[in-house]
């Protein structure tokens, strides 16, 4: 069957969209591990951005060390309770397992990653010397417990992706300001949980494809049936423009912060002063940009990609 064409269970176009995603993340953890902590040049960049996340003296420093004091057990373990009771009240508790592995399977990784994996150590003058850090296991979680709620929450959706894209971005910028982090273990974090939310997506479009052709492969079974093996696919366009409107806001925002934050990167001038506070300054705005920028494309991606209610099985239409 055709990607493009709805068929009787639905086309392969957003599963195979979300493998995509979900391989290029795992691709660019491997890349961003190799360079960034494995080589002299990227460990360099990472401690003059982590530098001048700490000289930074602003409004964004003030509210992303804010933002990084919520990351605790009970902010955390309140988000996910809230993100349990919308699915339960949306009587949609399908959606536990795929949201309880996204959240298990972000961490565990990100924490295998960092102690199995990945090992750092000095490969040039005037590195620091400390153990590894790459991922950040507070931005890991802050990202988990965000997207979590994100895809929880129904119609709530569009007002809590952005707010949940700005307040990781924030958390994962004040690892920086405090200290906890380097620039690369905010970016790796965020790009772990993006894998395994693309991954699940990926198996929730597959999973939804196979019930609609499986109820509509047995005609005239169920308590009431509607037009499930011809699904319109305007419908989902017609009931979502809230959230397709806010999925291309967060897109162009991404856009912009990637496109300025790797400009001003690939900028800096060589060789790069470690202690040049006119490196410092500019080399972590343009850092928080990034992260910000990735963020927001990450979320928009999951606002397209995810399958819409409208297109899903009905619980009457399903077989018994």
């Amino acid at each position: 069957m055709s990607a493009g064409r709805p068929g009787r269970g639905g086309g392969l176009g957003r599963p195979l969209l979300s493998l995509l995603a979900a391989a290029v993340s795992a691709l660019a953890i491997v890349g961003l591990a190799r360079t960034a902590v494995g080589t002299a040049s990227g460990q360099r960049l990472d401690q003059l951005i982590a530098s001048g996340a700490k000289k930074h003296d602003g409004p964004l420093s003030h509210y992303a060390e804010i933002a990084v004091g919520t990351v605790s057990i009970p902010v955390i373990t309140a988000l996910l309770v809230l993100a349990v009771l919308l699915v339960l009240l949306r009587r949609r508790p399908g959606l536990l397992l795929p949201l309880g592995t996204l959240v298990l399977g972000a961490n565990l990784t990100t924490q295998l990653i960092k102690r199995a994996l990945v090992t750092r150590e000095a490969l040039a003058p005037g590195i620091e010397i400390t153990p590894n850090s790459f991922p950040s296991g507070h931005t890991t979680l802050a990202a988990t417990a965000m997207i979590a709620l994100v895809l929880a929450g129904g119609r709530a959706r569009v007002v809590l992706a952005p707010l949940g894209a700005a307040w990781t971005t924030a958390a994962g910028i004040g690892t920086l300001v405090v200290g906890w982090h380097r620039p690369s273990d905010v970016i790796g974090a965020i790009t772990v949980v993006a894998a395994w939310t693309f991954l699940i997506l990926a198996l929730d479009a597959l999973d939804t494809r196979r019930r609609r052709a499986r109820a509509a492969s047995w005609p005239g079974h169920g308590r009431r049936r509607r037009d499930v093996g011809t699904p319109d696919p305007l419908h989902a366009l017609r009931h979502r423009p809230v959230e397709r409107v806010m999925a291309v806001l967060l897109g162009l925002a991404g856009v912009a912060g990637l496109a300025w934050g790797g400009v001003g990167l690939l900028s800096l001038p060589r060789p790069l002063g470690l202690h040049d506070a006119t490196q410092q300054l500019p080399a972590f705005l343009v850092t928080a940009a990034l992260i910000g920028g990735g963020t927001a494309a990450w979320l928009a991606l999951t606002l397209l990609l995810r399958v819409p209610t409208s297109h899903r099985t009905p619980p009457a239409d399903r077989v018994p």
